[in-house]
């Protein structure tokens, strides 16, 4: 038990190595894909590719690409099967697993996740399914099978100089993300994970105030392409 607890503590701490950056956003278009890389116009759609962190407090997970974890609604009295209620994007703590593609089609993100579950409980009929914001704003993961905000797509710049990349946010001012660590369980096929929730306006917790929960870090999100 002493080993486990000290392994968990090890991978929820943080190696803190740089703050991530200030930076100017500039939020672009998004009323189709054509602001996304690799955009191609014959059939309004970019990608697909993943999603990677960068300029990450985390530098043990700097650069990992996205995988994602679903939760399962199962009542033994009236199912037949376990069903997927909703899934979020997140972040894996080994960066050599098989990871979620994304894509624009028609100015929507999408994500190529599993939208059901077997009887034995395993992900299945993956789709291009679109990705959104939870509305609350102090827990905005990027989910799926939940009705809520449409994500938006930013460049970086410091001073007048612009960073490489496209990156993930909304509020037409957010792009920083906070990850926090969280154990393997049965919706994240076995792998511990790191959550994302979208920082901005009002994403304090709302009973303690603070920005951040305890060893949660931040990075930006940036289209792998």
């Amino acid at each position: 038990m002493f080993t486990q607890l000290a392994l968990a503590s090890l991978l929820a701490a943080a190696p803190l190595a740089r703050a991530t950056p200030d930076v100017t956003v500039k939020v672009l278009p998004s009323e189709d894909c054509s602001s996304y890389p690799g955009y191609d116009a014959a059939s309004n759609t970019a990608g697909p590719w993943t999603v990677k962190l960068v300029n990450s407090d985390n530098t043990a997970i700097e650069g990992f690409s996205d995988t994602s974890v679903y939760s399962i609604s199962y009542n033994p009295n009236t199912d037949t099967k376990p069903s997927l209620r909703w899934g979020s994007i997140t972040f894996p703590t080994r960066n050599d697993i098989a990871k979620n593609p994304l894509k624009c089609e028609g100015g929507v993100l999408k994500g190529w996740v599993p939208t059901d579950l077997t009887a034995a409980g395993a992900p299945t009929n993956y789709q291009w399914t679109p990705l959104v914001l939870s509305i609350y704003p102090y827990d905005a993961a990027l989910m799926w099978k939940i009705d809520g905000d449409a994500p938006q797509i930013f460049e970086h710049y410091i001073g007048d100089v612009k960073q490489d990349g496209v990156f993930l946010g909304s509020y037409n001012t957010s792009t920083s993300w906070g990850l926090k660590w969280y154990p393997a369980n049965v919706g994240s096929s076995g792998q511990d994970y790191y959550y994302a929730r979208l920082l901005g306006p009002n994403s304090a917790d709302p009973v303690s105030g603070e920005p951040l929960a305890a060893n949660e870090t931040t990075a930006f999100i940036q289209i792998n392409a």
